[in-house]
């Protein structure tokens, strides 16, 4: 389902006049005879919005961003925009544009890129992956841009010390041991799901004592941690098994494991994750814990049938995180007070959300103090794991299908 963007705020006026462009590469030439090419389209398109000028101004903004991102990276393209890019693009043409008001002007630039964007993809113009479709999505969205304004928020890492923060993640060492089990592989059922003599080795991989067994109906209570001793959980089934079930979804999405009809076995992302290229092993872990937040919010979601699936206090908790104002642990507590609450449903929602963070916080993605603030080296997987959020519930829910 696409979200709509909306008609571009009024700010004084139009930019300033467009500067004629130098000599430019040929790459750049011919994305801008393709933005051309969808003028016709592109002006019927923008009714809805505006009118022809606005459109045309629109465009000509997107030709100039192409200009600047093709100055910045040596790469560009008419059909999509590379979230990488995108901040440092925009930024260098909003000083263009307007030095007296860059900031103005950034916003201005922003409003038109998210219109562009929306265009290539309700039209099935768009040629990057969905993925890089809803983190730019994310970027260029009012909520992102003009109230958490999370553009250069990521902490300066070096590759050497993104490794060691990587290693001292307590989720990534589970992660870690429970590869280390698995091994060159595990029988699984024909459901995907390991046998219940394995459930106890595989749980015990990743520091929850349980074990399988086919009467098993008691599935571990919510803050059972590492350390604590209590009686012998007995499961029907690894899915019971909270953080085993965490990880082991999560490498199955990226591929660090692939399940056959009677194997778990190591997939092809599995020599990324085990590589002695640093760049490797960082991206692959990157990917990890994106998928695992992403799941986090969409798992956390109401339990109601047709109440949305994911947390959107939890989602707004993890972005203001990455941010210099995180939301504080009496906000959360007050929301979740239900004599004080404004809803029902809104307290639940704070109480899910809060479990959640404490149970992010024992795996190290989150740190709690007086306020909730993400790990420095997760912040950089938050907004991509938010984009996967939209992108899955665009997948649950009936419309048409974009092609990425």
């Amino acid at each position: 389902m696409s979200r709509k963007p909306k008609k571009p705020k009024s700010r004084g006026g139009h930019l300033k006049a467009v500067p004629s462009a130098p000599k430019m590469p040929l790459q750049v030439v011919l994305n801008h005879r393709a933005v051309d090419s969808l003028t016709p389209d592109f002006v019927h398109w923008y009714k809805r919005f505006s009118d022809a000028e606005d459109a045309l101004q629109c465009l000509a903004i997107v030709k100039l961003f192409i200009t600047a991102s093709h100055a910045i990276s040596e790469e560009s393209s008419a059909t999509s925009i590379d979230p990488d890019s995108l901040d440092d693009a925009a930024l260098a043409l909003a000083g263009m544009l307007d030095e007296s008001d860059s900031d103005e002007a950034l916003l201005k630039i922003f409003d038109y890129l998210h219109l562009y964007v929306e265009f290539l993809f309700e039209t099935g113009r768009w040629s990057g992956t969905e993925e890089d479709y809803f983190v730019v999505h994310m970027l260029l969205s009012e909520e992102a841009v003009g109230e958490m304004d999370l553009r250069g928020d990521i902490p300066e890492l070096s590759e050497e010390e993104q490794d060691r923060a990587f290693q001292e993640l307590p989720v990534l060492q589970l992660t870690g041991r429970l590869l280390e089990w698995i091994g060159a592989g595990k029988d699984v059922t024909s459901t995907g799901v390991l046998r219940l003599k394995d459930i106890e080795g595989a749980a015990g991989a990743v520091g929850v004592k349980a074990r399988g067994k086919k009467t098993g109906k008691r599935p571990l209570p919510e803050g059972y941690a590492e350390g604590e001793d209590p009686e012998s959980f007995e499961v029907g089934s690894m899915h019971e098994v909270p953080v085993l079930s965490d990880i082991w979804a999560a490498l199955v999405d990226i591929d660090v494991l692939s399940i056959g009809s009677t194997r778990a076995a190591p997939g092809a992302g599995a020599e990324s994750w085990h590589s002695k290229d640093l760049d490797s092993r960082l991206q692959i872990r990157r990917e990890f814990l994106t998928v695992f937040l992403a799941s986090a919010v969409m798992d956390s979601g109401s339990t109601w049938e047709d109440g949305p699936r994911d947390n959107a206090t939890l989602a707004k908790v993890l972005l203001k995180g990455t941010t210099g104002e995180p939301v504080s642990v009496e906000e959360i507590d007050s929301a979740a007070d239900i004599d004080s609450a404004d809803g029902l449903l809104l307290a639940f929602e704070a109480m899910r959300a809060r479990n959640e963070l404490t149970r992010l916080a024992d795996l190290g993605l989150v740190i709690v103090d007086t306020h909730y603030t993400v790990s420095p080296v997760v912040v950089q997987c938050v907004i991509p794991a938010l984009a996967l959020v939209l992108a899955m519930e665009d997948d649950l829910e009936p419309g048409p299908v974009h092609p990425g």
